[in-house]
């Protein structure tokens, strides 16, 4: 009788316990899901087609897909669950390294791709790739009409494996084969316009170390002299937008607002810059690929007239997004804010305007955008 009690007693401990767990489960099932009985339903439904379906069913991918479902079901393109190649390719492209050819790309209105830039010491440079050729496919599959993001994915690849390019120029069509190799840049490079007083940097993303870059970049070509600067954006997909205000201090006047988020409780949080009095002259080059935190810091400068804007209309991405960790090789990025210039324009789906349009053509070596910034920038005045 005494063994039992014991037991009896066990058991009911283990069925307080239990019913304990089963309300947990169901409350955050409720707070999270929508439905306390949300997660009962999806074992559920992965035991159904684990049991029933006709195919082979891996669970894994199961799993993953039931994730990527909680995070498509939101509607927004820039909300994505990342894992394997996605989860790499992001850590490569906040970190600036990526395994590749070393190719900017750009489309023309009518969506024919071509090559917009090389970059120096790239598998591109050696294998011949000049700015203008156009891109006719890419290991066969023909890149007219194609999105740029899919063009690029395909470009990239394994490391010493081979991409062949089918490329058009001077009216002469040609294969290309390129072998991908790691590519770590420097996002910011910088150089003297020869002859000139004018500085040139480009900022090909804003990366953990843009800001430092900038710093260095930026310092060096003030002491060889330089009283005007043209700064490139184009092509520039954003990133870290901590980094663009780091950039900010040296182009904005004091105590300028580099970007207000609406938070999820309606509450706007502004962040300003300390900025500078010693400013220059500055053009800023754009493109249709220049995008989120890019915009930030051009729409920045046009909203503070503290410079002028050349090039084509740019992205259209005001979201701001935070990443956060599902496991060691998974996580969430999630759209948590909308972002406002310092004018308060929101620039999503809508992007920035520049002051001079000027197109880029396909099957020239000639930077027509560039070339428009260097002449008004020989034209603005010190003072300004």
């Amino acid at each position: 009788m005494k063994v039992l009690n014991i037991l009896a007693r066990i058991c009911g401990i283990f069925l307080v316990f239990l019913s304990g767990a089963l309300l947990i489960i169901m409350f955050l099932s409720k707070a999270y899901l929508g439905d306390g009985l949300g997660l009962f339903k999806i074992l559920r439904t992965a035991q159904i087609i684990t049991q029933h379906y006709a195919g082979l069913v891996d669970e894994r991918t199961l799993l993953d897909g039931a994730l990527e479902g909680l995070v498509e079901k939101l509607g927004d393109e820039h909300s994505l669950y990342l894992d394997g190649e996605d989860f790499k390719e992001f850590s490569e492209a906040t970190n600036a390294s990526y395994a590749g050819i070393g190719v900017y790309i750009a489309q023309t209105e009518d969506k024919k791709a071509f090559i917009a830039g090389v970059i120096e010491d790239s598998p591109a440079e050696e294998a011949g790739l000049k700015r203008g050729d156009i891109i006719e496919a890419v290991n066969g599959i023909a890149a007219e009409g194609r999105e740029l993001s899919d063009l690029s994915q395909d470009i990239r690849g394994e490391v010493d494996t081979t991409v062949i390019l089918t490329i058009l120029r001077n009216g002469e069509r040609e294969d290309v084969p390129v072998v991908r190799r790691n590519i770590t840049l420097l996002t910011v490079a910088g150089k003297m316009l020869d002859g000139t007083d004018t500085g040139y940097i480009r900022i090909s993303s804003f990366s953990t170390a843009t800001g430092d870059e900038f710093g260095k970049t930026y310092k060096r070509l003030k002491g060889d002299g330089m009283k005007r600067l043209i700064l490139d954006l184009r092509n520039n997909p954003g990133g870290l937008v901590d980094q663009a205000a780091r950039v900010a201090e040296y182009l904005l006047p004091p105590g300028s607002t580099v970007v207000s988020y609406m938070q999820r409780d309606g509450e706007e949080e502004v962040f300003t810059t300390t900025g500078t009095d010693d400013r220059i002259p500055l053009v800023v080059l754009v493109n249709e690929n220049s995008a989120s935190a890019a915009e930030i810091l051009s729409g920045d400068i046009q909203d503070l007239h503290a410079g002028v804007l050349i090039g084509m209309k740019t992205y259209g991405k005001g979201t701001v997004q935070g990443v956060f960790s599902v496991d060691t090789d998974e996580a969430v990025k999630v759209t948590i804010a909308k972002y406002k210039t310092a004018a308060g324009r929101e620039v999503d789906g809508t992007g920035i305007e520049p002051d001079i349009t000027v197109q880029l053509q396909p099957n020239s070596s000639v930077d027509y955008q560039l070339e428009r910034a260097k002449e008004t920038i020989s034209g603005m005045m010190q003072d300004r």
